[in-house]
């Protein structure tokens, strides 16, 4: 399947997810996660994946962080219980990360309940997102969603919809598209792009620059909001393009960045700016649920990287360095 055409079956696909999550959840035993710290890890997409879910734990008051598998690996005792994230379940750090961690509870979620990754958690939540592409779309928003729906059982209901969240990402699609042909204009030739957010948008971040990395082969990172405005940003200029998720500081961020000449797309709930000179703004529904708007603000990154990729003549290319002892066969 295309890149491009799995972006363009996201609705379908998270309305599945929603559904084999609450599934799967009717079947976990979630007590062990009621107290204590939660680690939430994953590797690449899945790592920044952790970042977005991690951020919203604790602002549902729940102790929860982020934690690269390498640093548990190598530690012991790290956290009360880990979530695990992985599409398919094989890659090798997450599963070393399980075994290194082996007397702490652990849940994983994956599309294959017979994954190593969820064997050695032994608590599973199946992913149902069918097919999907490189880079990858529809599991990484199906493991956003499973964790989202976890995050609800664990921390309590929320005002969410999350039934709806489908029709708002078809809707998304449908209004960003009608801007990308500026977009890739603008983003065309660019020595360099940076991702900028903060807190579970610094995870949105982190994943919108592997796609770009991935699908357009163009250099690019992921900052703080914050950091960035303490020295990242000097490198940018007329020759690089910046593209940033949040309604807060990010806004006037954005607006700097424009009178810098630097093109620059701001993905925001924010109803006070709109498209200017070098800046394009891509709006997204408001979501107190940072995993939800995290699925929201992918979404649009993901259109942004297949335009970036065509540009570069590089649509649907695969990996050009393939590494033989990152996932278990």
């Amino acid at each position: 399947m295309s890149y491009r055409s799995e972006v363009a079956r996201q609705p379908e696909s998270i309305a599945a997810c929603i559904k084999s999550a609450r599934q799967g959840l009717q079947s976990v035993d979630l007590s062990p996660f009621s107290s204590g710290l939660i680690a939430v890890t994953g590797i690449g997409a899945s790592y920044a994946a952790s970042v977005v879910v991690a951020g919203e734990l604790a602002r549902r008051g729940r102790r929860a962080v982020a934690m690269r598998a390498v640093d548990m690996i190598d530690g012991t005792d790290v956290a009360d219980a880990i979530i695990a994230m992985s599409h398919r379940g094989r890659s090798v750090e997450t599963v070393d990360a399980l075994k290194a961690q082996a007397g702490v509870p652990a849940l994983a979620i994956t599309k294959d309940e017979t994954s190593p990754l969820a064997l050695a958690a032994g608590r599973h939540i199946r992913l149902d997102n069918g097919n999907d592409a490189t880079p990858s779309s529809t599991g990484y928003t199906g493991s956003l969603v499973a964790a989202g729906l976890l995050s609800e059982s664990l921390c309590g209901a929320t005002a969410t919809d999350w039934d709806a969240l489908p029709g708002k990402v078809a809707d998304l699609l449908g209004r960003a598209a009608t801007k990308m042909k500026h977009i890739a204009e603008l983003f065309a030739a660019r020595r360099a792009i940076d991702c900028v957010g903060a807190v579970s948008s610094l995870g949105t971040a982190d994943g919108a620059s592997l796609l770009i990395r991935e699908a357009s082969r163009i250099p690019a990172g992921a900052t703080d909001t914050r950091h960035y405005l303490h020295g990242p940003m000097e490198s940018m200029d007329a020759t690089t393009g910046v593209l940033v998720f949040g309604d807060g500081r990010e806004v006037r961020l954005a607006e700097q960045l424009d009178e810098l000449g630097c093109p620059v797309v701001l993905i925001t709930a924010n109803g006070d700016i709109d498209d200017k000179g070098r800046l394009t703004v891509l709006r997204v529904p408001a979501e107190e649920n940072r995993i939800a708007r995290g699925i929201l603000d992918i979404v649009a990154a993901q259109l942004l990287a297949a335009e970036l990729s065509d540009a570069a003549g590089l649509t649907d290319t695969k990996f050009r360095y393939r590494q033989t002892d990152t996932k278990i066969l």
